[in-house]
């Protein structure tokens, strides 16, 4: 897909792989919807776009949130056009066996790790199956390929992903449409670092790597489709 002037939503867009995912599509030449909770942060990646000579909209809310999520879209297709590319990065993590996890948070886990791209991918699937074009890119992890201690909620939240994920592939794929699942491993984030994960800082996948690789899908010649993608550090 030719990035120039296409419209390219991006969840968590504030921080992380949201925001090297927004800088590098903003670099392609797309205009770029950047949805998170925070405003602030969203605000100042609208910034660097800027200063790319992107087009941009900042439209904060809840992914998970079903009327939130309508609006939103509506919202970014009345300012910069119809969605061509979402990205479904919006995630949050916990660690806690099973037996000491409150319900509480095993349920907003799977509402914004997995809730929130059915309902984004929900809201814009009709536009682009009707337009013949598009493409969704699903954030999970290699947590949605193999479990570990402590990631009850959230392998739960990404294998769950990876089941939509494909389901819509090939639901979307006959109106040429792509989906597409991205699986990292650990990422040098801010979300990382306040779990306490111990990273080397200089060997560590970071966050502009996820990003290219997502481009790099994105822009691969629309008669060819990548179901996964799984992104490793090189040497641990």
């Amino acid at each position: 897909m030719d990035l120039k002037d296409k419209v390219v939503l991006v969840t968590g867009a504030g921080r992380g792989i949201g925001r090297a995912v927004a800088v590098a599509f903003a670099f392609e030449g797309a205009k770029v919807v950047l949805v998170g909770r925070t405003k602030k942060t969203l605000s100042d990646v609208q910034k660097e776009l800027k200063e790319l000579g992107a087009s941009s909209a900042v439209l904060p809310g809840d992914v998970s949130d079903e009327g939130v999520v309508s609006r939103v879209v509506a919202a970014a297709e009345q300012q910069l056009g119809p969605v061509d590319v979402l990205v479904n990065n919006a995630g949050i993590f916990t660690v806690a066996p099973v037996e000491k996890m409150d319900a509480a948070v095993f349920d907003r886990v799977l509402a914004v790790n997995l809730r929130g791209p059915f309902l984004m991918s929900r809201a814009v699937l009709p536009g682009m199956k009707t337009r013949r074009r598009g493409h969704i890119v699903n954030v999970a992890s290699t947590a949605g390929r193999r479990g570990f201690a402590g990631g009850g909620a959230y392998c739960a939240s990404k294998f769950g992903l990876a089941g939509l994920s494909e389901a819509m592939m090939y639901e979307a794929r006959t109106s040429d449409v792509r989906v597409s699942v991205v699986y990292p491993s650990t990422v040098a984030t801010d979300l990382v670092k306040k779990a306490g994960m111990a990273i080397d800082e200089k060997k560590a996948i970071q966050p502009e790597d996820v990003a290219a690789g997502i481009v790099a899908l994105v822009k691969l010649d629309d008669r060819a489709l990548v179901k996964g993608l799984e992104i490793w550090q090189t040497n641990p």
